[in-house]
């Protein structure tokens, strides 16, 4: 097996990897979340457990997770600029997947709530409140279908030109330059003053133009693999200290503010850190990760191949408000609280589950391209 076949291999399993570290941040995110901090499902579901002024652990280790999502989506960026920045981009085909995959979709999600719309009005007392899909909403799926577009496009037009002209040093003055950019406060908030989301579109560039570093240069070659392992340790550490630190300040500043004479008495409520797409912490974990799945020496493994190659469309028929309903079905605090453990097999359960009808459903994507092809004769003149 020849090393282009075995590195495949490696990185598609990081495409899944990548995925299911996306479902379960969106379940935590869209779900988890609005359990723990909105007053509406608190009272419905009698869930306040965290509505207390102290410190939980187990909120520590949703915190740690938070990221997971966004290094997702950076990892699918490295991994295009890895394979895509020395070549030609076909954006025929580029868009084609992404239309056709979009329109399916929307479809799928369209006929899918809509069964839960006959199931659901035959119950005289109807408990959940789902979100239903139209078929308008093929143009409101997942931004990040949007974002990965915009990157692929900029490379097509310019930044793989631009980056086949550079030497080493200039292209790792042309790296660091961007993710400055991206990083420094006054200059990112400037990008976002210019266009929303254009601060997003730079990292992106970055992630995509290191892919492509990274596969020209090697440039992490004789650094051993638990220096990245040790890397991606420190970085939790920092964000559960940081964590503690924001938790234990909210509770200080919550108990200062009940004892001011005639302060009215409110609530306790707990929150989960967000991050941005342009987070240092997701740069550091989605490289990290990145150069720990290239060294994994793998055959071709053409399973795996074929399922990392439905990571997209899992990716569209869960990233919206249907899905998140159908999670918020579930009392997922209440578990949290009394057992993290069941908690965790519940979440690895629920991610696997989306995975699947994903995949499910991307085959039969494939084979209704299939059949509209083989039978293309039927609505095709000769």
């Amino acid at each position: 097996m020849n090393n282009k076949s075995s590195r495949a291999s490696n990185i598609e399993l990081l495409r899944i990897v990548a995925m299911f570290m996306i479902i379960s941040y969106h379940i935590i995110l869209h779900c988890v979340n609005v359990q723990l901090v909105n007053v509406t499902s608190i009272e419905k579901l009698q869930n306040g457990w965290f509505n207390n002024p102290m410190f939980y652990k187990q909120l520590l280790a949703l915190a740690l997770m938070m990221p997971f999502g966004l290094v997702g989506n950076a990892l699918f960026i490295i991994i295009s600029g890895y394979f895509l920045a020395d070549r030609e981009i076909d954006m025929f085909k580029i868009s084609k997947k992404l239309l056709s995959q979009l329109l399916f979709a929307a479809v799928s999600l369209v006929l899918a709530s809509s069964l839960f719309i006959w199931k659901y009005t035959q119950i005289d007392v109807n408990e959940n409140l789902f979100s239903y899909i139209r078929i308008q909403y093929f143009n409101k799926m997942s931004w990040f279908v949007g974002y990965y577009f915009i990157i692929m496009l900029l490379a097509f037009c310019v930044l793989n030109k631009f980056l086949a002209t550079l030497d080493r040093n200039k292209y790792l003055g042309f790296l660091f330059t961007i993710l400055a950019i991206s990083q420094l406060s006054w200059s990112g908030s400037l990008l976002d003053d210019l266009a929303k989301g254009l601060r997003t579109v730079v990292i992106g560039i970055f992630l995509y133009a290191l892919g492509g570093y990274i596969k020209k240069y090697n440039p992490f070659e004789k650094i051993r693999g638990y220096v990245f392992v040790l890397t991606i340790i420190l970085t939790n550490v920092l964000i559960g200290i940081s964590y503690h630190n924001t938790a234990i300040g909210k509770i200080q500043a919550y108990y200062y503010n009940q004892s001011t004479t005639g302060a009215q008495v409110t609530d306790f409520t707990q929150s989960i850190p967000k991050f941005d797409n342009y987070s240092i912490v997701v740069v550091i974990m989605g490289v990290c990760l990145f150069e720990l799945f290239r060294r994994i020496h793998l055959p071709e493994l053409k399973i795996l191949n074929s399922i990392a190659k439905g990571t997209f469309m899992i990716y569209l028929l869960h990233d919206n408000g249907f899905a998140y309903s159908i999670w918020e079905t579930q009392d997922w605090i209440t578990l949290l609280y009394n057992d993290f453990w069941g908690f965790m097999i519940k979440l690895g359960l629920w991610t696997a589950g989306v995975f699947v009808v994903g995949l499910i459903a991307y085959w039969i994507f494939l084979l209704l391209g299939f059949i509209i092809k083989k039978t293309k004769w039927l609505y095709i003149k000769e």
